[in-house]
């Protein structure tokens, strides 16, 4: 019985945990949004969606989210332009170079989190616009990964049935 309740505790745990990670995060106002997606290299990711007016620049969107949530961003200014160095979420950070992909690698898409295309313009001149999404990798050379909150939950039923029957 003891062990039972153990893994139903284990699973809410599991099952909060993928949902607060997994649930996008909305922050800003205005009549436009947009989205951004970052992925960090021990595969913790987020997703927000940023409300805006006007015009606003991939800085401006980490701007926003950094000014209303725990989102710590690490940028660099060389004069022309603003580099992204770091970022630090709900128990995740990566920060600076270290080798090979271990950078923060930035993508765009103009058609929702589907469509990725590594940016050949930095985040301080993209000028984002309403629908589009921002997203930043590090430690790996593919597209940003949407968080979903269901895997967790699904992974943690199909470990209970297995747990089941080898132990019935």
């Amino acid at each position: 019985m003891l062990r039972k309740i153990s893994f139903v505790i284990a699973g809410c745990v599991l099952w909060l945990a993928g949902w607060a990670m997994g649930s996008v995060i909305q922050v800003g106002s205005g009549s436009n949004t947009a989205g951004l997606v970052i992925n960090f290299k021990d595969g913790g990711a987020c997703e927000f969606a940023v409300k805006f007016d006007g015009a606003v620049t991939g800085i401006g969107l980490l701007d926003i989210v950094q000014a209303n949530t725990s989102l710590i961003v690490e940028k660099q200014d060389f004069g022309f332009g603003e580099f992204v160095d770091g970022f630090a979420f709900n128990g995740h950070a990566n920060s600076g170079y270290g080798n090979g992909d271990d950078w923060w690698q930035y993508w765009t898409s103009d058609s929702g989190p589907v469509a990725w295309k590594v940016s050949m313009i930095g985040a301080s001149d993209r000028i984002v616009k309403h629908g589009q999404f921002d997203g930043w990798v590090y430690g790996r050379a593919t597209a940003p990964v949407v968080p979903e909150p269901a895997g967790l939950a699904i992974l943690f039923a199909a470990a209970c049935l297995l747990l089941r029957r080898t132990h019935a």
